[in-house]
């Protein structure tokens, strides 16, 4: 622990701000083929939208390609959803929209309310129908509605969904698998630092980069649940592992990590100097360890486990590190009860990141080579 530190007191200014500009510029790789890609899908849905609705006539042209670019998601299911739901919509809304104009007649504001009302109540009920109300307003104003006006707005908004939906399937698709699989990804690699951030120091410092990363890994995990629920198409990882199980497992890993973190930096101020420096070797090593072992499962998530790195034994490496608790913490329990309760702590944070390194691990393992437990066989 002591050379951690030392090391990192030793990093001059120059380097740490090269480290973190390095850092920055490579977290703007993703979101240049994210733009990129987006960008490609956009003008081929609007081109091709153009081309088969001027081409057809009948349609309004206008709604077409706006329904288009509002259909392009961040992912191929997201995308195909947005289509779903602005059908749906647009069919009830200018249903809603014709059936109250012709019903109410006289002036138009008439119709109008009563339209965007009705077709609100029911987007309240069932949210993916919200653009309902945009269509109801739209035919509710024409100065004469008719059945032929009302299907040429319905129908350009259905056929420039449709496009929009086919845009993002053929042109640079992106899954919502894809993308839950880098948000957990994420979630992973914080896991990491947080482990590289434990024995290295209380100082404030080292509060404020917990802080972070801890503000960090939240926003990762919302990104990640996000994603997860936009997934439509086998909304599972490439060893078949769910992906709403994979994002739990991560968050109770990270749960388990914070425990040990705090167990380690809050209770070393009753710990002797002499046990710390017994204790702190076996801590290194499940550090270490552990990180392997998270090496290994970002390995898994990515589908290449065959050629994941050959997982050395982590419960060894635990048992090892809280035999050395379990002794000190005897050797201390009439002289010094504190430094006894306080090793206790990081005994129970080393057996709860064990545990959930082996829960994640089996989470994310190929069906059939999990065990029972892992999948729910009694």
């Amino acid at each position: 622990m002591q050379a951690i530190m030392a090391a990192q007191d030793q990093t001059s200014p120059k380097t740490r701000l090269q480290t973190r500009l390095r850092g920055f510029l490579n977290s703007l790789a993703r979101p240049r083929r994210e733009l990129l890609r987006i960008a490609l899908q956009t003008g081929a849905a609007t081109l091709a939208t153009y081309l088969l609705v001027a081409g057809l006539g009948g349609l309004d042209l206008s709604w077409a390609i706006i329904s288009a670019l509002l259909t392009i998601g961040m992912s191929a299911d997201l995308s195909y959803t947005y289509a779903v739901n602005r059908t749906a919509g647009a069919c009830l809304g200018a249903l809603i929209g014709l059936a109250l104009a012709v019903l109410i007649g006289g002036p138009a504001i008439y119709a109008l309310l009563v339209a965007v009302i009705l077709a609100n109540m029911v987007a309240t009920i069932w949210p993916s129908l919200q653009y309902g109300a945009v269509t109801a307003a739209i035919v509710a104003l024409e100065p004469d509605p008719e059945l032929a006006a009302a299907l040429s707005r319905t129908g350009a908004i259905v056929a420039g969904s449709c496009i929009g939906a086919v845009a993002s399937f053929l042109i640079w698709p992106m899954r919502g698998r894809d993308r839950a699989e880098i948000g957990i990804l994420d979630t992973l690699h914080d896991c990491q630092d947080m482990l590289t951030l434990i024995n290295r120091g209380v100082s404030t410092d080292e509060h404020d980069r917990r802080d972070a990363l801890h503000r960090r890994f939240l926003q990762h995990l919302d990104i990640a649940r996000s994603r997860v629920a936009e997934s439509r198409f086998s909304p599972a990882l490439k060893t078949g592992a769910d992906l709403r199980s994979a994002v739990r497992g991560v968050e109770t890993l990270w749960h388990a990590l914070v425990i040990l973190d705090r167990a380690v930096t809050t209770e070393r101020g009753d710990i002797s100097a002499a046990a710390l420096d017994r204790l702190a070797p076996a801590v290194d090593a499940v550090q270490d360890s552990a990180k392997r072992q998270i090496d290994r499962i970002i390995a898994m998530v990515k589908g290449t486990r065959d050629t994941a790195p050959p997982h050395d034994d982590l419960h060894s490496v635990v048992a090892r590190a809280r035999d050395q608790a379990t002794d000190l913490a005897q050797e201390a329990a009439t002289d010094w009860p504190g430094q006894a309760r306080a090793l206790h702590s990081v005994i129970f944070g080393l057996n709860e990141t064990e545990r959930q390194l082996d829960q994640i691990s089996k989470i994310l393992a190929v069906p059939d080579d999990r065990p029972d437990d892992a999948r729910g066989v009694t």
